[in-house]
């Protein structure tokens, strides 16, 4: 196998980088992590930011940017894909060709949708945010993520959406973060799929790894300006 490196935007905060982290773990890859940061992100301009990322290795002005030897991915699902492609008996889709197809429809969900949920609850995954509450399209975003979960695990039987670890919970655990974080309560029928979830040793990992993640001031001035403790989950 080439040599691999996985830049990402500090695993403290950037969900999409979360969710390439993880596959590759999930997967037994060998990968360098290299974690960059942005100087100025609450007063730089677009054009700014993109020529910044771009010099830090960034392909189309956005992380995370797997390298594959002297090839670039630049996106988190595609990433997630190569990985399963690559080392296909970690079993990342499911084996079955429809439940393959359906948990691919997931992860485009994820990667395509839910944009009031990202805007109103921006990843921080150790703050905690107490008496937040949605407005009505981000609620509707919210049970539409449990309706989702609910029926992969019907169908599956669980523990996870498609029985077994997989890029579908990767592209999902940073939304179950965002629930920690900003308090939302999850369904009874989901508690024991979060316990699997935050269990997961892939999981266990990246916790530990994104502790010594690099602080993103901009962002913990947003979670006090909301009342929060952007270490809230710590103490």
């Amino acid at each position: 196998m080439r040599n691999l490196s996985l830049t990402v935007l500090s695993l403290r905060y950037s969900s999409w980088s979360i969710r390439a982290w993880l596959a590759l773990r999930q997967a037994g890859a060998e990968f360098e992590t290299r974690t960059v940061t942005l100087d100025d992100m609450g007063t730089a301009t677009a054009t700014e930011l993109r020529k910044q990322r771009q010099a830090l290795g960034s392909v189309a002005g956005f992380f995370p940017v797997l390298r594959v030897g002297d090839v670039a991915i630049h996106e988190a699902l595609a990433i997630a894909e190569w990985t399963a492609e690559t080392y296909p008996d970690a079993g990342l889709w499911p084996a079955a060709a429809l439940d393959r197809a359906r948990a691919r429809a997931v992860a485009c969900e994820m990667a395509a949708g839910f944009a009031n949920l990202r805007t109103h609850l921006p990843c921080h995954v150790f703050a905690r945010v107490p008496g937040f509450t949605p407005d009505a399209a981000t609620a509707a975003e919210i049970a539409r993520v449990f309706e989702l979960w609910n029926d992969c695990l019907e169908r599956s039987g669980g523990p996870f959406l498609f029985g077994k670890f997989g890029i579908a919970d990767a592209m999902y655990f940073p939304v179950l973060t965002r629930f920690r974080t900003y308090g939302v309560p999850l369904p009874a029928s989901l508690v024991e799929y979060a316990a699997a979830l935050e269990a997961q040793p892939a999981v266990v990992a990246w916790r530990e790894a994104a502790i010594g993640g690099p602080r993103i001031l901009q962002y913990d001035r947003h979670i006090r300006e909301l009342g929060g403790d952007p270490d809230g989950a710590l103490a």
